[in-house]
């Protein structure tokens, strides 16, 4: 049937479209509300969504969140645990107990709540998801991409819903006013109906088609003389039972609208899913004349949501196998090297005056130094394993910063002085103070400098540089040493990349840790800072701290 045959037979009642003269609104950036006390956290995630076409709104309580909603249609809600006042869970189930925000998905992100009965809770409070910190970026951008396709798809039907039931409006409106602009206001709403890209099929009162658009047909394969006064169950998968159908249409009659998702059957015989929105259309009288409905394919973004759950649940898997993994070693290498040490050091003491003591020593000293350097590379693993699980605590003071240089640096000299190095400090333009972890920041430079100075051959030179460059602080250690080629850099501080390089080979056989560098890197990104290692072979290496001077930890919800 033709969309001349069609549209003169769609009336709709002032009360349902509005003046026929209002042109649609024209669509415009999704907006994100994010809720979180601390600012750092607001800064951070606003930092991170710049990567969306979306606008950003921060809360920084729960009743400012409110008040937002009540001015504001959020495409999603990104909401903090543990707020004072208001928590988030309350938030939640405020804003679903209305009906403008019932519908608004909601990501609940805390660091503080990681036990299964308060991500039951937030499921139950409406959340759509219940993400942990530190989050992974990459999967809080993907799912904030899935929602936002979510809401512009819906908005984008709603629009196209508006422009259908205003230009059939407007066309009733002229016939009664004035018969000869029939056939321009028809012409008008039928290339809406026929241009629109998602399929919408329009149903009399006892529900059977009486029309359907080319997307229509595009979409499930049937043409209009296969759907022509048949009921749309002609398209039904059999996975909604009876009751659900009755639940529906018995809604719609009653409210006017429905909107939900189904599993539709193409004539193919092919399953797939589809998000539906329909309006009931009434006559003068009220009574219901006309259903008209507008559905879409959501496959691939049904594909989107299995992906990353698979996605989360794999990485869960591996994140907990790895932190067996580290345990089981750390206890595993403790016992045996502390009985390794202790033997060592009895054969230091009792080898003084007795006949060939000088061999003993050289053999106990080779035994103590590889029992302590296993011993650092389980430190090095614990450590790592403490900040990955977010139990590294740091404690951030304003220390001095050129005394625990020079601590470091007189302590390594020893080392170096025997390896015929020399370590030299240049700290004439270092802040005189920095707001940090001390115990981190020393352990970060004891980490570098031993490392430079294993690496460095004879007659070398290691460097300490400080500075201050604007609001950072900025340390650098600078080696004469063999240097690393670059492609083999981002593999040294993977400390699970377990690929036989020739630089990790050559940090291995010299008595160097990968663990350490990645344990470094991390203790520098817990404090806010950046860790950058810029090398040549044969010429050195040298590795740049950068941490924020006044001090930059964020403390999660």
């Amino acid at each position: 049937m033709s969309r001349d045959g069609l549209l003169p037979f769609i009336p709709f009642s002032g009360d349902q479209a509005g003046s026929a003269d209002a042109p649609a609104p024209p669509l415009s950036r999704p907006k994100i509300l994010i809720v979180d006390d601390q600012p750092a956290n607001l800064v951070a995630l606003k930092h991170l969504l710049v990567r969306v076409e979306v606008e950003v709104i921060s809360a920084a309580s729960g009743n400012e969140a409110l008040k937002l909603s009540l001015n504001h249609i959020f495409a999603l809600v990104l909401l903090d645990v543990q707020m004072p006042g208001i928590d988030g869970y309350e938030v939640a189930e405020l804003l679903r107990g209305e009906e403008r925000t019932r519908d608004v998905p909601i990501i609940f992100l805390t660091a503080a709540y990681h036990d299964p009965d308060h991500r039951v809770r937030g499921y139950d409070a409406g959340a759509v998801d219940y993400l942990e910190k530190p989050i992974d970026e990459t999967v809080l951008l993907a799912k904030v991409r899935v929602f936002l396709d979510l809401f512009r798809g819906r908005a984008e039907r709603e629009r196209l819903l508006r422009l259908l039931i205003e230009a059939n409006h407007a066309l009733n409106q002229e016939i009664e006013a004035r018969r000869r602009r029939e056939a321009d206001a028809q012409r008008l709403a039928g290339t809406i109906f026929d241009s629109v890209t998602e399929a919408i099929l329009v149903c009399d009162a006892a529900a059977r088609i009486i029309a359907v658009n080319p997307a229509f047909t595009r979409l499930t394969g049937f043409a209009s003389r296969d759907v022509d006064g048949r009921s749309p169950a002609i398209m039904g998968s059999s996975r909604q039972c009876r009751d659900f159908y009755g639940l529906m249409w018995g809604g719609l009659r009653r409210a006017g609208r429905w909107q939900g998702e189904l599993w539709n059957r193409r004539k193919n015989g092919e399953a797939y899913p589809i998000w539906l929105s329909i309006v009931a259309v009434r006559d003068s009288e009220g009574e219901i004349e006309k259903f008209v409905g507008i559905f879409s394919d959501i496959t691939q973004r049904k594909q989107i949501e299995r992906d990353l759950l698979h996605s989360r649940l794999t990485a869960e898997r591996a994140n907990r196998a790895k932190s067996v993994f580290l345990a089981n070693l750390s206890h595993e290498f403790r016992a045996p090297l502390n009985t390794i040490l202790g033997f060592a050091e009895m054969l230091l003491i009792e080898g003084e005056g007795v006949p060939q003591a000088s061999r003993r020593r050289d053999y106990a000293a080779s035994i103590h130094d590889s029992g302590r350097h296993l011993l650092e590379l389980v430190n090095d693993l614990l450590d790592l394993s403490k900040i990955e699980a977010g139990k590294w605590p740091l404690h951030p003071t304003l220390f001095p910063l050129r005394p625990l240089i020079e601590e470091c640096t007189r302590l390594m000299r020893i080392e170096a002085g025997s390896s015929g190095l020399t370590v030299v400090t240049k700290m004439d333009a270092a802040p005189p103070v920095l707001m940090a972890d001390q115990r981190a920041v020393r352990q970060c430079l004891f980490a570098l400098l031993s490392n430079a100075i294993r690496f460095t051959p004879g007659g070398g030179q290691v460097t300490v540089e400080a500075e201050a460059e604007g609001t950072m602080t900025v340390i650098r250690i600078i080696d004469t040493g063999i240097g690393i080629e670059g492609a083999d850099i981002p593999r040294l501080l993977n400390p699970f990349d377990l690929t036989d390089e020739p630089a990790a080979a050559s940090v291995a056989g010299s008595g160097g840790s990968r663990l350490g560098l990645a344990v470094v890197r991390s203790l520098i990104d817990l404090q806010g800072g950046k860790m950058a290692i810029e090398s040549e072979i044969g010429t050195g290496t040298t590795v740049t701290l950068s941490l924020p001077t006044s001090g930059a930890v964020a403390s999660g919800g």
